[in-house]
């Protein structure tokens, strides 16, 4: 594997958190294992840094490039990406687990939880991007065309950590509105790919779960995933399941008869205490599968006055099961600020399907480095905060914001005397080049 020198990188790498992110983490030995590699030219570390800082940066890809911010040309960016042999998935599997077994450390407990979900991953000016599918948004009921991104995070504290994903296109031939290419060595990781992304949803949350046995006990999902086959696949991998339940879809046993969720409401409502608004009952899906059922009245729906979530961890108390489940909107942040802020579904514009994959590596690195430096901190901040102070961390600084430091140093020093901070002040200014004739004026001024 081609990888530059330490000093070399000490150079290129602005940011010093990247930098010490990648040497703790060793990422040059990650790239590795996950048989990311260039035989010649500019070293694999070089370009996997240079896709990272970009978000940071502030400037596209091809500015950064233009102003020779980046050793290398563009091709040698989009052959990166586009490298049908690169296993990102195992690459962002071996840096996740290393980056839980140090958040476990940090806070001295295991009350990690594993949230499971799917986002839109727009591509709506495309037409020829391999796999390209009408895809439904949940929020607007619009269909949008692009991809689904099923996304396994781990959860503990206030910090969220991708696990691992999958980039799912449409089962039916008929309804993608692209196919795959023809020409990828099935024994290639590029192969292996496609065929996830045409495969059922179902089969990849499990083939995600089984990936992650031991990290943690409870798994949470929201209503789309809340089947009975998946409570009882789940509980059968060791752990224990927590979704919202959908209204009208499954039916369960209680005492001898089966009920809907609407008539199991009805008969648990009269024991709904007032000022609580919530009351489980245990009952038995028809796979057998033992399971308790949290009504919480909503009064805030327009549907329906109840929510119901249901749990396999029969040893919960009520409360216990919606805290618990409150946990999962912190996936719907995670989603957020990868959206907003560090360029997923916006940044890369291949038609390759292998730099759509490896463009979400990179942006779940980047989330994973924001991770990482606030552990560093005397109190946890906000994504959004620690994308602020990275980006502040990376852009050079201006003449103006140079100047400005100058000048506030220099009333530190003077401040008890003002006739010698309007010598110096003067001094200073007429000492600088004839371009700065402009700022004569603020000698001059009586402020």
């Amino acid at each position: 594997m081609a990888i530059i020198s330490d000093e070399v990188y000490d150079e290129q790498c602005r940011s010093k958190s990247i930098l010490q992110f990648a040497k703790e983490f060793k990422i040059a030995r990650l790239l590795e294992q996950s048989n990311i590699r260039k035989a010649k030219g500019v070293g694999v570390l070089t370009v996997f840094v240079g896709l990272l800082t970009i978000a940071f940066s502030g400037k596209s890809l091809n500015q950064l490039l233009s102003i020779g911010e980046f050793a290398g040309k563009k091709d040698v960016f989009y052959r990166f990406m586009n490298s049908t042999t690169a296993n990102w998935l195992k690459f962002i599997r071996l840096l996740s687990l290393r980056l839980v077994a140090r958040l476990k450390q940090f806070f001295y407990d295991d009350s990690g939880v594993l949230i499971i979900d799917d986002t839109l991953h727009k591509r709506n000016r495309s037409k020829n991007v391999e796999l390209l599918t009408r895809v439904r948004d949940h929020n607007d009921g619009r269909y949008y065309r692009g991809f689904r991104c099923l996304t396994l995070c781990y959860h503990i504290a206030s910090l969220i950590v991708p696990l691992d994903f999958r980039i799912l296109s449409s089962r039916k031939q008929e309804t993608r509105l692209n196919d795959a290419r023809q020409d990828i060595d099935k024994r290639s990781n590029g192969y292996k790919l496609r065929q996830f992304a045409i495969s059922n949803t179902f089969d990849m949350v499990f083939d995600l779960l089984r990936r992650q046995r031991g990290v943690a006990r409870h798994v949470l999902f929201d209503s789309w995933f809340a089947e009975p086959i998946a409570f009882k696949t789940i509980r059968e991998m060791g752990f224990h399941a927590a979704g919202m339940l959908p209204a009208k879809k499954a039916l369960y046993c209680y005492k001898g008869k089966l009920y809907n969720l609407e008539t199991l409401y009805a008969l648990i409502k009269p024991f709904i205490h007032r000022d609580q608004g919530f009351a489980a009952i245990g009952v038995t899906l028809k796979n057998g599968t033992p399971m308790s059922v949290t009504f919480v009245r909503d009064t805030n729906s327009g549907k329906r006055a109840w929510l119901a979530i249901g749990t396999t961890d029969l040893s919960l108390s009520p409360g216990q099961v919606i805290s618990l489940y409150s946990r999962r909107w912190n996936i719907e942040v995670f989603f957020k600020t990868v959206k907003s802020c560090l360029g997923f579904a916006s940044e890369c514009q291949s038609r390759s399907f292998d730099a759509v994959v490896c463009s979400v590596s990179v942006v779940f690195t980047r989330h994973m480095i924001l991770t990482w430096v606030n552990l560093g901190l005397p109190v946890l901040e906000t994504d959004g905060q620690m994308f602020l102070r990275l980006f502040d961390e990376f852009r050079k600084c201006t003449l103006p914001e140079a100047l400005e430091i100058v000048l506030r140093e220099i009333l530190v020093l003077f401040v008890d005397s003002d006739e010698l901070l309007d010598l110096s002040l003067r001094q200073f200014i007429t000492s600088l080049p004839s371009a700065f004739n402009i700022l004569q004026a603020v000698a001059c001024c009586e402020t």
